[in-house]
């Protein structure tokens, strides 16, 4: 559920989660794109979740790439920042399955160059409005992202 932060094991505290960008190609050639987060490095665990409910409504697995795993420290507000954007681009599928409701028909190297690109202030620039709480936790990020080392995105799982 991504309203619940799992507690790391003893000994790996990581305040990052992950922003995660999935690519899938349907049985009639369509590419859309789920952008989700999660908040440990188990991205890939999550699109095998994905694809299990797919096949569960559609009986069939559609071909399916992890495209960003990119560590972030505020995911969910990342992510709900990510969705507003691309509202407009919204897929919606005629059965539901889980995170049906996040896919995206998008152009995929614009939004992955945006996304490599992006740093916490964008999100302080009014394209999307956001509750003072969630702007807190932005203006943590930032000052977090300024005193230290900044994470990179990686294709794939990157191994």
């Amino acid at each position: 559920m991504a309203l619940v932060k799992r507690r790391p094991l003893e000994g790996q505290e990581d305040e990052y989660g992950r922003l995660y960008v999935i690519r899938l190609v349907l049985k009639d050639g369509t590419e859309v794109h789920k952008v989700g987060m999660c908040n440990s490095s188990r991205s890939a665990d999550r699109m095998m979740e994905v694809l299990r409910s797919f096949f569960m409504q559609y009986r069939y697995v559609p071909y399916a790439e992890l495209r960003r795993d990119k560590k972030v420290l505020i995911p969910y507000v990342v992510e709900t920042y990510m969705h507003k954007l691309l509202k407009e681009y919204r897929y919606t599928f005629d059965k539901k399955f889980d995170g049906c409701q996040e896919f995206f028909d998008i152009d995929e190297d614009s939004f992955l160059e945006y996304l490599d690109q992006f740093e916490y202030g964008q999100m302080l620039e009014g394209e999307v409005s956001m509750p003072i709480k969630k702007y807190e936790e932005v203006r943590d990020a930032i000052a977090k992202e300024s005193s230290g080392s900044k994470p990179e995105a990686k294709e794939g799982l990157g191994f």
